[in-house]
């Protein structure tokens, strides 16, 4: 009876055991040394008379699912500067490249929607296309 117990044990640890493999992605490199500098990729946005356009909100989403990876009310952006992803967002996109878009909203009303394609370096966000100097006609 001990056998049995002792081989049912060991069956059940072995199995236990073989589910808990750890997960290994791209980025487990071995004496990967990230800087603590928080990175933000931003775009501008202006129109075509090279006036800043103030927007009251953005939205990014995956382009692919269209969830939403960041957005924000604006009360104060006389620059017409605004972030397109940052390393907040780094574990939801993917190190080679991920499809996103930018929505900027007046007054609920969208104003831009511009694609980009975003990625990361294992430590910070990184642009892989798109333009960050955005244009628009009001």
């Amino acid at each position: 009876m001990k056998k049995i117990s002792f081989l049912v044990a060991l069956c059940i640890s072995a199995v236990f055991f073989s589910r808990c493999k750890e997960e290994v992605t791209e980025c487990d490199i071995e004496g990967l040394a990230c800087t603590e500098i928080f990175t933000t990729k931003q775009v501008s946005v202006k129109n075509t008379e090279g006036l800043v356009v103030d927007l009251d909100s953005v939205v990014v989403k995956k382009s692919g699912d269209n969830s939403v990876l960041f957005s924000e009310v604006i009360t104060d952006n006389s620059e017409g500067i605004y972030k397109l992803i940052s390393d907040s967002e780094k574990e939801n996109i993917v190190k080679e490249g991920t499809d996103v878009t930018f929505y900027g909203y007046i007054s609920g009303i969208e104003k831009v929607k511009e694609d980009f394609k975003v990625g990361h370096d294992c430590c910070h966000v990184v642009y892989i296309s798109g333009t960050s100097d955005i244009v628009i006609s009001e």
